[in-house]
């Protein structure tokens, strides 16, 4: 009787325990791994897209990469012996050193056409934040960027492209200016007090240039810290 008994309570918990199959066992495992790499693929993609739109309507905004100063700055001949930086803008919407070149060329008759040594793109007619060399500086010939001759020999002239009066400066166009004018006061020695705007140049006419907007003291801030 007891052991008929133990027979019967082992056949009773058998049919309560679950029958355990390998196969479905395998095929759940395989479908948990398939979901989670949809996941992960989607997630992937979805970072992507949301990147990609941000980008197209400029919300990410980044510091471009280091510039290669020392390629940009190379002269042809032995360098001039230079002591100030004056800052300019444009006063147009759009432009490149071509433009500007073929202006002073062509409308003002200067022999050596481009006023600066510089030109700083913003995006409408050159990269926004392309820095442009001018004949002027890989020749080492003096500038034509203000009215005062006694400036234009011993100054860096940097023009930002932009009218400055009614926009801002883009956050490319200052990365590429604090770049380049660190690079130049610490390889020709110049203090940020001879970093100077042209309407703060001593000149018979005045003038705007660069503009209420261009940000002089977020410049010379940032180049102290």
């Amino acid at each position: 009787m007891a052991i008929n008994y133990e027979l019967r309570a082992m056949n009773y918990y058998k049919r309560k325990m679950p029958v355990r199959r390998r196969g479905s066992r395998r095929r759940r495992t395989t479908e948990r791994r398939v979901k989670i790499l949809c996941m992960c693929v989607f997630g992937v993609s979805l970072c992507f897209l949301i990147v990609s739109i941000l980008l197209n309507f400029n919300l990410i905004r980044r510091f471009p990469g280091r510039l290669d100063l020392e390629r940009i700055c190379k002269t042809d001949i032995p360098e001039s012996n230079w002591r100030y930086i004056i800052i300019h803008h444009s006063a147009t919407d759009c432009g490149n050193a071509a433009d500007f070149d073929r202006y002073h060329r062509k409308v003002r008759g200067w022999k050596y056409g481009l006023a600066y040594h510089f030109v700083i793109g913003n995006g409408h007619g050159s990269a926004d934040g392309e820095i442009e060399v001018g004949e002027r500086w890989r020749k080492q010939i003096h500038g034509a960027h203000t009215a005062n001759m006694d400036y234009n020999r011993i100054a860096i002239g940097i023009c930002i492209v932009g009218n400055l009066e009614e926009e801002m400066i883009t956050t490319r166009q200052f990365d590429s200016l604090c770049q380049i004018v660190l690079y130049l006061s610490k390889r020709y020695n110049i203090p940020l007090s001879n970093l100077i705007m042209h309407n703060q140049v001593i000149q018979k006419k005045g003038t705007l240039c660069p503009g209420k907007n261009f940000p002089y003291d977020d410049l010379i801030s940032k180049l102290s810290a």
